[in-house]
């Protein structure tokens, strides 16, 4: 629970609820609002030095004492001494907000599984599918044989292919947690977590090019074909995504073409009589205060 007590008005967040509480009896009726229903929070200093926490609704039609916000800020009115608690609320509503708009794609059991007994030791299931998936498997049976071993218990194998690098044949794989190149003679190891990007190259009568970008190098691997490439760049991104910044930030302020058509159907109501000089105005001010950016 965090507390911001002013001489008028307390505010007080927790349990994603914001709640104000007049301390006069001639302040205004007091909010509890979700914080579901907020787009935004935000700080301003008024001309008569009061201290405004704006709150910012996500619909327009959003009643407030019973008239609607039509996306104007409803202010809550704090002196400027309490300044600094006043940013750890509006930080922690962010921080919540943040959270409310995170989406999580549907993915795949990535669980490391336990390695089952095998005619030449104990071999991996997500090694063995990724195996499966392969062009020419035959042509990287030892490399991936090794890798049954080197695989570590807290990472999921995603995809194989065999692939040359620096001359050197063998085998490109991609975990959630490793990009791995499995020779007979060494493996080497590149952190997902440094990985910025993959690209493949496929130029008119060359060989086939999977660049791996990140930590300011890049890593060739050479392939006749892309097919296997096109599965081990989608893992990588895959892997990217789930070690950087699991689920991304769905928007939640409506976009520029949507606030331009309410605008265009405000003029038109304006221009038929509609819509009165102050509703007009203020609808207009919070369509430009919705704006992003």
């Amino acid at each position: 629970m965090i507390e911001v007590w002013g001489t008028r008005v307390a505010v007080r967040y927790g349990d994603g609820r914001l709640v104000t509480t007049p301390l006069r009896a001639d302040n205004e009726v007091g909010l509890d609002v979700s914080v579901a229903e907020l787009a935004r929070v935000a700080l301003a200093t008024t001309e008569d030095g009061l201290l405004a926490l704006l709150l910012f609704f996500r619909s327009a039609d959003h009643v407030l004492n019973g008239v609607p916000t039509e996306r104007q800020p409803v202010p809550v009115f704090l002196e400027t001494g309490v300044r600094a608690q006043a940013q750890v609320l509006v930080r922690a509503v962010e921080r919540d907000l943040i959270g409310l708009r995170r989406m999580f794609p549907p993915r795949p059991n990535l669980v490391p599984p336990q390695p089952v007994p095998g005619p030449d030791g104990p071999q991996r299931p997500d090694v063995t599918a990724a195996a499966g998936r392969m062009r020419y498997v035959g042509n990287s049976l030892p490399e991936i044989a090794l890798l049954h071993g080197c695989a570590r218990p807290d990472e999921y194998v995603l995809e194989l292919a065999q692939a040359g690098h620096e001359g050197v044949p063998g085998l490109v794989a991609v975990t959630t947690l490793r990009l791995l190149f499995v020779s007979t003679w060494a493996v080497y190891e590149f952190p997902v977590a440094v990985v910025t990007g993959s690209q493949i190259l496929t130029p008119p009568g060359k060989v086939a090019t999977l660049r791996v970008s990140g930590a300011g190098a890049a890593l060739d691997f050479l392939d006749w074909e892309a097919v296997d490439f096109v599965r081990v760049a989608e893992a990588l991104r895959l892997a990217c995504e789930i070690e950087h910044a699991d689920g991304s930030i769905a928007q939640s302020l409506p976009s520029s073409a949507d606030l331009f058509g309410e605008w265009q159907l405000l003029v038109e109501r304006r221009k038929l009589g509609m819509v009165e000089d102050d509703p007009f105005r203020r609808r207009a001010v919070g369509i430009m205060l919705a704006m992003p950016g």
